[in-house]
């Protein structure tokens, strides 16, 4: 990239930044790199630490499902092991052949909750002595290791740590215990230093949940007092009016309701009644729009930066909000979120989600995707067309994962809704997005960043659901305009003329009817054919491919018919 050209691109990325990210952006660059050259410790010195009680943090809905702990594999820690996002190193405070992500979940240490629930539940003296014996190497060099102390990373450890205690109780051990409340003490004390004020968002207001949570556990109530406060400013504005999470990311959604949840239940066992009803509330709100989001998908809908394997399950987050939080289920779910661009498109058990909104908070794009426009369907609580997933913040296909043709929406030529680039970076991005839903149909359009304009509208017609694209090229010449429709892994195209059937290998599910004229592609191989609906986990999918050449402006018929559906409600 010519110099030029990387001016203007860093320009339109800090352009969209609130001053008070510039200023610690500049302030984090200077302040890392005189640790670097004075070579002291991170986490500085040792304080004395106070006197603390217990809180209570565990939510069984959440901490003691069978789902949740199976999604850990116990057994390898007692091999020297640990097995995280599908991979699996020896266990270290420092592996320099993994991601930057990895290490990060590596000193979460969440994987230490389901040994102390495993212990809790049988009383097996091995579970105690791994959590006791992995806890105490922390303690002795995990927690001196780079990844150890950021911000992000305390933030996610310390609520894990106090579950584990409440889970163990006095089994934990006096001597344990009290090293732990040392380490605790020092890690809030850092925090209370170092917020993540550069980048905001979701990292903030992990660390305000953080910083609450610790408040009540050393009994700081002047700290309690001013971020109790700053964490209910975050929820206001970080949740949108129709409940969903401002990032757009419905993993990022789960992660933040259940963040809630903990402080909610710290609250409300501590006898802070009016605080815990606040929280109460904002729980229940998104607790509304995941239930309309999600239910009927069978997993994450993988909408800007999502994975299935890194929040708690929809169904479990539910029933917590419904026990602890006098949520309701109502028989008629939302469908229609104007402030995230989400819209539910319903037919009997065929469910349709179309995104037509921004792609994310202004002033924090890292977590977005090109995907404005782009769907997903479901048929009897299995999704059949997906976008594609992340996979990884860090690597080589990290690009590939947020480009519009990742997605079920439409693009001309080559070129990109919004100027994505870096691991977590956004430059010049899409305008003029607007929608409008009405019965079985639903519409939207937008300008991408270099000017091509957009417009796409889906509506049922019994079991038919038909998707017309108009595109009007900002650019003289022939273009090419492409439709992507990407499926789930396990179904299948066959082609019969310019009717694509869609097959689970025992049936056929749906149809789908290109326009007139039309060129089809369909790819199984290459970078077009990933998917990572998990974090860690690569796949291989199958996509249609629909072009035609045009200059100026087209229009695009295509259909998607959907095989006769069993009758009744599908689960989670």
């Amino acid at each position: 990239m010519k110099d030029a050209a990387r001016v203007r691109l860093y320009l339109n990325t800090v352009r969209h930044l609130k001053a008070v990210q510039i200023r610690y952006q500049i302030k984090n660059r200077i302040a890392k790199k005189w640790k670097a050259k004075a070579g002291k410790p991170v986490h500085g010195r040792r304080l004395p630490v106070p006197e603390h009680c217990r809180i209570h943090l565990v939510i069984p809905q959440l901490d003691e499902a069978d789902e949740y702990l199976e999604g850990f594999q116990t057994d390898t820690l007692f091999h020297g092991e640990v097995n995280l996002l599908y991979e699996k190193h020896a266990l270290a405070w420092e592996v320099s052949e993994a991601s930057h992500l990895w290490n990060y979940n590596l000193h979460y240490l969440e994987y230490l909750i389901p040994l102390a629930v495993k212990y809790k539940k049988s009383r097996d003296m091995r579970y105690l002595e791994k959590w006791r014996e992995i806890m105490y190497a922390w303690l002795d060099s995990g927690s001196s290791a780079p990844d150890a102390f950021e911000p992000y990373t305390i933030s996610m450890r310390i609520p894990n740590i106090l579950i584990c205690l409440e889970l163990l109780g006095q089994d934990a051990g006096a001597g344990l215990e009290k090293e732990l409340y040392a380490s605790l003490w020092q890690q809030y004390r850092y925090l209370l230093q170092n917020q993540e004020l550069a980048l905001l968002a979701n990292h903030y207001f992990e660390n305000l949940k953080t910083i609450v949570l610790c408040s009540l556990v050393f009994d700081r109530q002047d700290v309690y007092r001013n971020y109790f406060r700053l964490f209910l400013e975050q929820i206001h504005e970080q949740i949108l009016p129709d409940g969903v999470h401002f990032e757009r990311s419905i993993m990022y959604h789960k992660i933040i309701l259940e963040d809630i949840l903990r402080v909610h239940t710290a609250l409300h066992r501590a006898g802070r009644r009016a605080g815990a009803e606040k929280l109460a509330a904002a729980v229940r709100k998104m607790a509304d729009a995941l239930y309309g989001l999600e239910y009927g998908f069978g997993r994450t809908p993988l909408f800007n930066d999502a994975g299935d394997n890194v929040s708690r399950k929809a169904g479990h987050l539910l029933s917590a909000a419904e026990k602890y939080c006098g949520w309701k289920k109502e028989n008629k779910r939302k469908t229609v979120f104007p402030y995230a661009g989400y819209y539910r498109l319903d037919n009997g058990n065929t469910a349709v989600l179309f995104d037509c909104g921004d792609i994310g908070p202004e002033y924090m794009s890292g977590h977005s995707h090109n995907d404005c426009l782009s769907f997903e369907l479901a048929v009897e609580g299995r999704c059949i067309f997906t976008n594609s997933g992340t996979g990884e913040y860090q690597g080589s296909r990290r690009q590939f994962f947020r480009s519009t043709s990742a997605h079920n929406t439409v693009m001309a030529d080559d070129r990109e809704q919004s100027e994505l680039w870096g691991e977590h970076r956004a430059g010049r991005r899409l305008r003029n997005i607007r929608a409008v839903t009405k019965g079985m149909a639903a519409a939207g359009e937008f300008y991408s960043y270099e000017g091509d304009f957009f417009r796409r509208r889906m509506a049922w017609k019994g079991s038919i659901l038909q998707i017309t694209d108009i595109i009007r090229s900002h650019k003289k010449g022939v273009c090419t305009a492409r439709q992507f429709f990407h499926l789930a892994p396990g179904y299948h195209y066959e082609r019969k003329g310019h009717v694509t059937a869609v097959s689970d290998g025992n049936r056929i599910i749906a149809e789908i009817t290109a326009p007139r004229f039309s060129d089809i592609k369909i790819h199984t191989d290459g970078p077009l054919a990933a998917y990572a609906g998990e974090f860690g986990k690569f796949e291989k999918k199958e996509v249609l491919e629909i072009c035609m050449q045009f200059e100026g402006s087209i229009r695009l018929d295509a259909a998607i018919k959907i095989a006769e559906t069993k009758k009744g409600a599908y689960d989670w």
